[in-house]
């Protein structure tokens, strides 16, 4: 298995909807706290958002619970 970045909706108790990007493990579950976009340099973010993309094409999105 390897680590992926998902797409979760989030659904407050008011009913309020967000969406976020969190790191996850396969069936393991994925991180509390969404992903935070850094990087030493812009290659490094461009990085990630190229492969936050293409996991969120990938892996769709999952309610978060």
């Amino acid at each position: 298995m390897n680590w992926n970045y998902q797409l979760m909706k989030h659904t407050e108790p008011d009913g309020k909807v967000w969406y976020a990007v969190h790191e996850g493990y396969g069936s393991l579950g994925y991180t509390v706290e969404p992903v935070i976009v850094t990087g030493e340099d812009k290659e490094d973010v461009k990085w990630l958002l190229e492969t936050v993309l293409k996991d969120i094409e990938k892996y769709g999105v999952k309610d978060y619970e």
